[in-house]
């Protein structure tokens, strides 16, 4: 029986194998969830050309492999649920208890306690999203009309949203939208978020007056700017549930 070729992985080898496919019509290599490999050969393929094409496809077959796996350890994280919550955006650490019932919401008790009902297993995540959008609705928002002011950068107001891939916008109309996420962030760049948006209102758009106005309002712009652009990780599994 031909043995799949060998490879020097990093770290634990994946579970592979190899699989004749009558409809297959070249060599393929395949990673599926959860970073298992299988190696496709057509019909009367020579096993003698295996080595050489598995070798071929080492780089792409490792960063595969890797990407599927930390794919399927946060699809893992999400599924469990946080008996803690950080949010460093305000300094805040909850305990949070969870029980089922028919009804969904949460309550908020003294001493950063949060109970959150939920209907099913998977609906705890959805309960918690709502009660940090409403968080940060009381928090964020108004810390964000403050700078504003002592800023004297125009503000018509907020909203807070739940983008999954803007940390925060400003419409035309200078209202400042606000992720929710940016409560998990440290407080020096949720205020550079806050600053980075509010010269918005001024100037919409990316131009060299925009950057120099940043950078009037905060002198570490560049160093929070290249902060900003690794922040997603600081993000648990599962507020990025849908």
């Amino acid at each position: 029986m031909t043995e799949f070729p060998l490879i020097d992985w990093p770290g634990t080898p994946p579970e592979t194998r190899i699989r004749v496919s009558a409809r297959a019509k070249y060599l393929r290599l395949k990673v599926v969830p959860p970073g298992r490999v299988e190696l496709v050969l057509p019909p009367r393929c020579d096993p003698r050309v295996l080595p050489a094409f598995v070798a071929q496809h080492r780089d792409w077959l490792i960063a595969t492999v890797e990407r599927f796996r930390a794919e399927h350890q946060q699809a893992a994280a999400a599924r469990i649920a946080p008996t803690q919550i950080q949010l460093s955006a305000l300094g805040e650490l909850w305990q949070v208890e969870y029980r089922p019932g028919m009804r969904t919401g949460w309550w908020e008790r003294a001493g950063r306690g949060l109970l959150v009902q939920h209907r099913d297993d998977e609906g705890w995540h959805r309960v918690l999203q709502r009660w940090l959008a409403e968080r940060a609705r009381r928090t964020l928002g108004p810390q964000l009309l403050t700078l504003a002011a002592e800023l004297e950068l125009p503000c018509a107001g907020f909203s807070i949203r739940g983008q999954k891939t803007r940390w925060g916008s400003c419409s035309s109309r200078k209202v400042i939208n606000l992720n929710w996420r940016l409560l998990f962030l440290p407080p020096e760049q949720v205020r550079y978020l806050m600053v980075h948006e509010l010269c918005h209102t001024v100037h919409m758009n990316h131009s060299q007056r925009f950057w120099a106005l940043v950078a009037a309002k905060e002198p570490a712009c560049r160093e929070l700017d290249r902060a900003m652009r690794h922040a997603g990780r600081l993000l648990p599994a599962w507020a990025l549930e849908r």
